[in-house]
């Protein structure tokens, strides 16, 4: 008896015409997204996936390498050069960028790359290591809250072959950068509140000069004005910032600053920007003698994969590490792919994790 071959269903040809198509925008040696990241991508499960690769590379498209990925092109191509990356973090008490640069350093040493990352709290002693003379072929800055040291962005020009920015919005600066997406992370916010019934929002930042703290507070104005909220209603805060500390000095005191009579909140709901950890918000709220939901709705600025920052009950807009990470790995790739092309600033699209902390107006 002989057995009929089964024909693809229509997702998966859809998925393997796409898939062709993904090979052809990647030049010759270039790493795919990983099996998960194409599942998540295309909405399918792995078995589609992994029948469509096969055939790829029955076709000769793509090769696969264990615990190392899958390439376009055939074995020959894949044999890539080795990049010599430098990732440059600022200390900061925020877990946040160590987290990335670990990331980063895993991702780049299992692409065989030769990845250091170095940690600084003086710009100038920094610049002096630089002066040594090794040269990289890509170096990822990661200032994180301090201001952008524009010598040392210069001398990484000169010591790099493709310098990246992390978390920091660098227009006209002449490299690369990876931000998170201010506009759509209020947007998130705004929405999530206003459809909740909250009509008195008030916005709590840090005064600290922290680029993406001041671009959300005055997109929170002018998005308010748009729905035309009074302004009273939705006011923004800037609350002192200790620099030999993390964040706003005293969350407590502001949050009590805002109470009229009667020890109440003016307001249904309060968004919290500022580096300070989940933890600090909610004591901050028990010294106010406030609970949140029952008192007041709060979302934060943040991390949504560190549970320090949520504590497993702040609503949370931001994006992830693991998101940030490979985001800044794509860029480089595609860097490196096309290294004629205009620098630009990438932003991240955040997510709006929600917990218990946001509830109904009341």
């Amino acid at each position: 008896m002989t057995l009929k071959k089964q024909r693809d269903t229509p997702m998966q040809e859809a998925v393997l015409d796409r898939l062709r198509d993904l090979t052809r925008q990647y030049p010759a040696g270039s790493k795919l997204p990983t099996v998960r990241q194409l599942i998540a991508d295309y909405g399918v499960g792995q078995h589609v996936i992994q029948t469509a690769l096969e055939k790829l590379r029955s076709e000769g498209l793509v090769t696969s390498h264990v615990g190392k990925g899958t390439f376009v092109g055939n074995a020959s191509l894949v044999k890539r050069r080795t990049r010599n990356v430098l990732t440059l973090l600022y200390e900061h008490p925020y877990l946040r960028g160590d987290v990335i640069a670990r990331i980063l350093h895993q991702r780049l040493s299992i692409d065989g790359h030769e990845s250091m990352v170095l940690a600084y709290s003086n710009a100038a002693n920094v610049m002096d290591i630089l002066k040594s003379g090794t040269r990289y072929d890509a170096a990822i800055l990661q200032p994180r809250s301090s201001a952008m040291s524009i010598s040392l962005l210069a001398l990484l020009k000169q010591r790099a072959e493709h310098v990246l920015i992390e978390g920091y919005a660098g227009e006209h600066l002449d490299v690369d950068s990876v931000s998170n997406d201010p506009a759509r992370t209020v947007e998130l916010i705004v929405d999530h509140l206003f459809g909740l019934g909250h009509k008195r929002v008030a916005w709590v930042t840090e005064d600290g000069g922290n680029y993406f703290f001041a671009r959300t507070a005055a997109l929170f104005r002018a998005h308010c004005h748009g729905a035309g909220r009074p302004v009273n209603d939705c006011p923004v805060i800037f609350a002192p910032t200790d620099p030999d500390k993390l964040g706003i000095r005293n969350l407590a005191s502001c949050i009590q600053g805002l109470k009229v009579g009667g020890g109440k909140l003016p307001f249904t709901a309060l968004v919290v920007a500022s580096f300070v950890d989940g933890r600090a918000i909610v004591d901050a709220l028990h010294q106010c003698g406030l609970e949140t939901p029952r008192d007041v709705a709060i979302v934060r600025l943040g991390t949504p994969d560190l549970e320090s920052d949520h504590l497993g009950r702040l609503t949370i807009a931001g994006r992830s590490s693991t998101h940030a990470a490979g985001t800044v790995l794509d860029r480089l790739q595609w860097r490196w792919s096309h290294p004629a092309e205009p620098h630009e600033c990438c932003y991240d699209t955040p997510t709006l994790s929600v917990m218990d902390s946001s509830a109904s107006a009341r």
